[in-house]
């Protein structure tokens, strides 16, 4: 990794759609050199994929949480698979985490009703080793803070 390699994630990072000949007029490279180098990048899988940012709002999943999850932790692998193959109507488990601290695992949620989440807490409830939940809802988003 060099710097034109940081130069070209970033511009990749605002504009995940930004042409290969975009990328080489604004770095004053050749199209060919800019397209190898990517090509490197999604080789060694610094690169892992391009996404869509959707606003949920306005699709109606506006709704976000976190939601902490204390389990035993003698049954962890067998809960996690539970948790993260959990399907509750009208909710989205964007992520599912393993983490250090007071809770043992992480969900980031989203939703369009409340009552979606009393749903997830009910079937979380019902698996066996799981000890208690704690749901935080995000109310603002401030700042979206970029990696690069």
């Amino acid at each position: 990794m060099d710097e034109l390699d940081f130069k070209i994630l970033r511009l990749l990072e605002k504009n995940g759609r930004m042409s290969h000949e975009e990328i080489s007029k604004r770095l004053n490279m050749s199209r060919p050199a800019i397209h190898q180098r990517i090509s490197k990048l999604e080789q060694r899988e610094i690169i892992k994929g391009y996404s869509t940012v959707i606003d949920w709002t306005k699709v109606g999943q506006g709704i976000r949480g976190i939601v902490f999850i204390n389990i035993r932790t003698t049954d962890f692998n067998k809960i996690m698979e539970q948790v993260a193959s959990l399907r509750i109507e009208g909710l989205t488990i964007e992520k599912c985490y393993r983490i250090t601290g007071q809770w043992c695992i992480m969900l980031e949620i989203r939703t369009s009703k409340t009552s979606h989440i009393t749903n997830l807490h009910d079937d979380l409830l019902k698996i066996e080793g799981m000890l208690e939940t704690f749901t935080v809802l995000i109310l603002s988003e401030v700042n979206k803070i970029k990696s690069l």
